[in-house]
């Protein structure tokens, strides 16, 4: 991965009392960490017709470099189609970054704070988009809520934050989150598609593969009679045919993955036998020889990472080493950079994990998603991870609603934003109408500020690497008798599904 060098930002935050005044100052020594004020695109713009814009997030790691490279990018082009004008005054945006460092394993909640201090009081950001990790941003974003700043979150997932708005408005009114869908949403999308593999994919692509036939042959992705499927087809199968009914989650033991899993093992139809493994982040190449190995005795057949961090790299790794019969399918979010065939040394293949539609080329979602695709690669030399698109899209979406408003006060600004909704979306980069700020997700409770979920709001997009070492949006089965489960439609597919040549627990030997 080609990422930014890692900054090292020393900040140390000091509270000074007055004696009988009481009064809060804020020191911060060593600023070398974070990307310096630019105006990409343009230049000599003088600052009092710059929108600042800062991004917070760990800089030097993948979710942090992508959330900087979106954001640049939008920037980039907002400028050179001549800035937004506002009552007669062009504006020009202008981006700037911190260093929260909290993509670490052993987080330090003071490195995240002390930088979103100094991007509001040093570097004078008015607008801020980022967060990833859930524990820091926590913490972090009650220094943006007491600024009262508009804070677009393009990284962390936990409902938390948009439950916060509902809660507390009044406080947390400044709080939108653009990308991803929350974790409640995503864990619902998993269901169907667990369960289009369980009842169809698995099976059906292992009698394809076991008697040679080619993804070409017409039937490979449509039919195949007898197939078993509990209360609606008949019980013809031959003993090897269909028996998946071992799955697992492997999460890390991280906060956004508890409501993540929980709405998995709430939903989990009752032929699907669950096996649940926490694992701290800290796990090494070792500990994940001896998860995958667990998982192997156990005769699982689906396995579920959850994964954000550092741990997918490890988990393929010790996949392709040990041959084990399941397929690994879940959110793995290093799995989704251009990138990670040569991180794993082709460890990844087979691999299915969630992605966004912008971050898988030809997939041709909306109007915008393939310019926005292939710029990115010219640009940065590598594909989007999620936040890199969210952070593009959220830039826009800021940008339109000052636009709208003719306005740079945070209240109108708000207003705007919250009128983005089913009725009223915007179209961005990954999904047909996606960012509908107001209307949340599987608890339907209006006025969240969260994404709008489901197609063809916010829908996960499903990738594959496969053994070429490319990656494909595969289907989820809306062209299969079990077309009820699809959480997207087929025309956005590029590949088929294909499953590791030494077998599945419980299906065809091939």
């Amino acid at each position: 991965m080609e990422s930014l060098t890692k900054r090292i930002l020393a900040i140390a935050l000091i509270a000074l009392l007055g004696t009988g005044i009481g009064i809060g100052a804020w020191v911060f020594i060593g600023q070398e960490g974070g990307i310096p004020w630019e105006t990409p695109g343009v230049s000599g713009i003088p600052s009092n017709r710059w929108i600042k814009v800062g991004v917070l997030n760990d800089i030097g790691e993948i979710q942090g470099d992508h959330a900087w490279e979106g954001t640049w990018l939008a920037a980039y082009n907002i400028n050179t189609d001549g800035g937004v004008d506002i009552n007669g005054t062009v504006y020009y945006v202008a981006v700037i970054a911190e260093d929260t460092d909290e993509a670490a394993p052993l987080l330090d909640v003071t490195k995240s704070v002390s930088a979103a201090q100094k991007i509001i009081h040093v570097d004078g950001a008015e607008y801020l988009i980022g967060g990833f990790r859930t524990e820091a941003l926590k913490s972090y974003i009650e220094v943006v809520m007491d600024n009262k700043i508009i804070f677009l979150g393009t990284g962390a997932a936990t409902d938390y934050f948009a439950e916060n708005v509902v809660d507390a408005y009044s406080r947390y009114k400044y709080f939108f989150r653009t990308n991803p869908h929350n974790s409640t949403a995503m864990g619902g999308q998993i269901i169907p598609f667990l369960m289009y593999l369980a009842l169809w994919g698995l099976p059906f692509q292992a009698y394809m593969q076991s008697i040679g036939a080619s993804p070409a042959d017409p039937y490979y992705n449509t039919t195949l009679p007898g197939l078993y499927w509990p209360g609606v087809l008949p019980d013809t199968r031959t003993k090897n045919q269909l028996n998946v009914t071992q799955v697992a989650i492997l999460r890390e033991d991280l906060d956004w993955t508890i409501p993540f899993a929980a709405a998995i093992e709430g939903n989990l139809p009752g032929f699907l036998n669950l096996t649940k493994i926490a694992y701290p982040i800290t796990a090494t190449s070792e500990d994940f020889t001896g998860y995958i190995n667990n998982l192997q005795s156990l005769g699982i057949q689906i396995v579920i990472p959850l994964i954000s961090a550092q741990g997918g790299i490890k988990m393929m790794s010790a996949y392709k080493a040990l041959e084990p019969n399941f397929l690994i399918a879940g959110v793995d979010v290093q799995a989704q950079t251009s990138e990670y065939w040569t991180d794993t040394l082709g460890g990844a293949a087979y691999e299915v994990y969630s992605h966004g539609f912008s971050g898988l080329n030809n997939t041709n979602v909306t109007p915008l998603t393939q310019a926005y695709y292939d710029q990115y690669w010219d640009v940065w030399g590598h594909a989007p991870l999620y936040t890199g698109s969210g952070s593009y899209d959220a830039v826009y979406t800021l940008i339109n609603a000052i636009n709208v408003s003719q306005s740079l006060t945070t209240t109108d600004i708000i207003t705007q934003l919250e009128s983005y909704d089913r009725n009223n979306p915007r179209i961005n980069t990954s999904v047909t109408v996606q960012y509908a700020a107001t209307t949340t997700v599987a608890e339907g409770f209006a006025g969240a500020h969260d994404v709008v979920a489901n197609w063809p709001f916010a829908s996960i997009a499903y990738g594959q690497w496969q053994p070429d070492g490319k990656q494909y949006c595969i289907s989820t089965g809306a062209s299969s008798p079990v077309s009820f489960l699809a959480i997207y439609p087929d025309w956005v597919t590029t590949g088929s599904l294909m499953l590791p040549p030494w077998g599945i627990n419980g299906l065809y030997s091939l």
